[in-house]
């Protein structure tokens, strides 16, 4: 069936997989973005809609009519949302497209439930306040779909196991959640077995604000660091680093910015990547470093955790536990096996999580809703267990190391 994408923008991540799905059905996908957002981000959106005649523009003063031709030309197509409410401007198009009996399904990330900024640090009660009000406002939306739809209720992928747990949580059935997740190619070759060093080498790479957490992963790195156990932590990111880090320290260093085309050919430099995340709708940066074969520690409110928990290529902690990822990093450091081991299982992961594998499952998912063909498909990448299990390299789970 073809595809109809409406979206504030469109990044190179989604756009891969559409491509994929628009070369395995023959079909075209048609993107239409916003105005402001397009604007602010038309280099990645032009590098990663290949064809521009695909790309339709929304202007602010012919929003509506444009919109409105879109739907009325595309009657049988599917039309994929980026989020519910994610841009306002959008959220009056999807209702309007359930009214007149469109197809519909929505991409939907998991809502922080911490109060901290998303994109940059907040004061703590305006951070409470949106906590509160989102809840609310979904715990309305799926009454509101419901009232809204003149044909088939809307098909909602959900991106993390933690996305399915709100959607369960304000109302919205089974039948119409499908797990759902973010694909990668591999960018850097076939990853090349690293050379063990006596330091274990481990980078933090995100947006330096306090919902990513890396003063959780620096008071770690400073807590198992000692003359037995020696871990080297290198960051990257913007933003301001003086508000976690003064200064450079031994074991600590800060290396600044890299580009998103260069992410894997920066990580596959190193032993492990740590993602210590307050709230992650997904966590981009886990693709990457499995796609290097470099596994990973996440925190367990990282939704691409489910990558780890089922291939065996990383480990989990309590978010929030300095003490806990500290015990990781000690067992990892001095034991390099279970190391080799999670960086073999990192590739098994690696080849479900291509663009590729992602558009043959969106198609079966739209093809089993809204065609009832076939059975309802299986989330192959939450199905992958590790060839190479490893009792040692799950020994820390639930522990703190305190």
């Amino acid at each position: 069936m073809k595809l109809v994408f409406w979206g504030k923008y469109i990044d190179t991540y989604l756009a891969d997989t559409l491509q994929r799905y628009e070369e395995s059905t023959r079909m075209p996908v048609q993107y239409i973005v916003v105005e402001g957002e397009f604007t602010r981000r038309k280099v990645a959106a032009t590098q990663a809609v290949k064809n521009r005649d695909q790309l339709t523009v929304l202007e602010k003063r012919k929003r509506q009519q444009q919109a409105d031709r879109v739907l009325a030309a595309n009657q049988d197509a599917v039309h994929l949302f980026l989020s519910f409410w994610g841009d306002k401007r959008l959220f009056g198009v999807l209702l309007k497209a359930l009214h007149r009996g469109r197809n519909v399904a929505v991409v939907f990330e998991p809502y922080a439930s911490v109060p901290l900024g998303y994109w940059k640090d907040e004061a703590r009660i305006l951070s409470h306040f949106k906590i509160l009000s989102r809840h609310i406002a979904y715990r309305f939306l799926w009454p509101l779909i419901k009232r809204a739809a003149r044909g088939p209720l809307p098909c909602v992928l959900a991106v993390s196991p933690l996305a399915q747990e709100q959607l369960r949580k304000v109302g919205f059935p089974e039948e119409v959640i499908f797990p759902f997740g973010y694909f990668t190619e591999r960018k850097n070759g076939i990853p090349v077995q690293r050379k063990q060093a006596e330091v274990l080498r481990a980078l933090f790479s995100g947006t330096l604000i306090r919902r990513k957490g890396l003063d959780i992963a620096i008071a770690a790195v400073r807590r198992v660091n000692s003359p037995t156990v020696k871990v080297q932590l290198d960051i990257y990111g913007a933003g301001e680093v003086k508000k976690f880090l003064a200064h450079s320290e031994p074991g600590i260093s800060y290396k600044g910015v890299y580009l998103q085309e260069q992410a894997q050919r920066v990580i596959s430099a190193y032993d492990l990547m740590l993602v210590p995340s307050r709230h992650e709708g997904w966590g981009l940066v886990v693709n990457e470093a499995l796609m290097q074969s470099v596994p990973v520690c996440a925190s367990d409110r990282v939704g691409a955790k489910c990558l780890l928990e089922t291939s065996g290529a990383g480990l989990t902690f309590r978010s929030g536990d300095a003490a806990h990822l500290a015990a990781l990093l000690a067992h990892l450091a001095a034991d390099r096996h279970a190391l080799q081991v999670m960086a073999q299982n990192c590739n098994r992961i690696a080849n479900l999580i291509t663009p590729s594998a992602g558009a043959e499952y969106l198609r079966e998912v739209i093809q089993f809703y809204f065609a009832a063909s076939g059975r309802k498909p299986k989330a192959f990448w939450l199905n992958a267990s590790p060839e190479n299990p490893s009792p040692d390299m799950f020994s820390h789970r639930g522990k703190s190391g305190r």
